[in-house]
């Protein structure tokens, strides 16, 4: 999704399979500098020099560096402190403050898109997390609401979520993941599907349900395991903790259906094929996805309540630079900008030049 956006890049892709995509992991520039300063320093080294330094240590040690910053206390951080960054020459802005408001750059108008999230994606991470089930509301609150709410939203939060979003008598745990579940993938997905569709491009939506059936019962179809069985390779799973006993003969049939449905949108654009029903295009009026479960299935308005309330309520609660869910303001709108258009006698004939060429 960077790559698309760096102006190096124009008409490199025709077609993409976006799963899960974990777009907050594109830095702001300022963040990203931080957690660069961050990064040198629980390496012991001297930011006066770096170069040489970071040439010479082996990758083991970039990877137990990362490990440390997991430790982070916002989640959206932790759970992927190094990547992507806005450096203002192959990268201008965040992906999702470009995938969420604005077309794709030039040599991009025919992309075509195939985009899906797993409906537990927070899930991959309850083995690491020790009595996350067992947390009040106030833990939550306090914690993944705060962080990306802020602290004067927050309750407000996730009182929405509880009240409209999770299924009644949910605990609170159940809350949370939900939430953190839209901010890692989910709703990262359904609006840049939206958006995508918005200004014209073939867009191709799923929504992944099918369990992993872990010994634990924990994962469910948590992030990643779509991607099992994108691939059509169960047999190298056998015996994996991620991955449960289950129906050999159902779980083939399935792997068949979506890898043969990416096998197919890769060579036409249309994943449309025998042994699946009709995936519709997905579109801002009806907004359809192909569910992926034990039978698969077609469904519209996916996700209606969250998303509605996402684009309405809760945009306006976030404070995380990391989800820029809100538009930025256009510069070029400010109360002066606009006198000057509908003044243009107030100024010469070298300035409305200069003014028409600035716009």
């Amino acid at each position: 999704m960077s790559l698309i956006l760096s102006p190096h890049t124009a008409g490199l892709f025709r077609r993409v399979v976006l799963q899960s995509p974990p777009m907050f992991m594109v830095s702001p520039k300022k963040w990203a500098e931080m957690k660069g300063s961050i990064f040198v320093r629980s390496l012991g080294l001297d930011e006066s020099d770096l170069l040489q330094d970071l040439q010479s240590i082996d990758i083991e040690m970039f990877l137990e560096s990362q490990t440390f910053m997991t430790t982070w206390p916002n989640f959206l951080e932790g759970l992927a402190p190094i990547g992507n960054s806005v450096d203002d020459q192959l990268l201008h802005k965040t992906v999702i403050e470009h995938f969420f408001h604005e077309p794709l750059p030039a040599g991009y108008e025919d992309l075509e898109i195939m985009i899906g999230y797993t409906r537990d994606e927070f899930n991959f991470f309850f083995p690491f997390l020790p009595n996350f089930q067992e947390m009040d509301d106030s833990m939550f609150v306090r914690t993944y609401f705060t962080h990306v709410f802020g602290y004067k939203n927050n309750r407000q939060a996730y009182e929405l979520y509880k009240q409209d979003i999770v299924p009644p008598m949910s605990p609170p745990s159940e809350v949370a993941r939900y939430m953190c579940s839209d901010v890692m993938s989910r709703m990262a997905t359904l609006l840049t599907a939206e958006n995508l569709s918005r200004h014209g491009h073939k867009v191709y939506l799923y929504q992944w349900n099918y369990e992993s059936n872990d010994v634990q019962n924990v994962i469910k179809a948590a992030h990643m395991v779509d991607s099992i069985f994108s691939w059509d390779n169960l047999v190298y799973w056998t015996d994996n903790p991620f991955l449960g006993p289950g129906d050999d003969h159902e779980r083939d049939r399935i792997a068949k259906q979506i890898s043969g449905a990416i096998a197919q949108f890769a060579k036409t654009g249309d994943p449309n094929r025998d042994g699946l029903p009709l995936w519709p295009l997905h579109n801002e009026e009806e907004r359809s996805a192909l569910i992926f479960d034990s039978e698969v299935y077609s469904e519209n308005n996916i996700y209606q309540t969250g998303v509605h309330l996402w684009k309405t309520v809760l945009k306006d609660y976030v404070v995380n630079t990391s989800f820029p869910i809100k538009p930025k303001e256009n510069k070029k709108e400010s109360s002066k900008d606009k006198d000057l258009l509908i003044s243009p006698e107030t100024i010469g004939p070298s300035d409305k030049k200069r003014k028409f060429e600035e716009q």
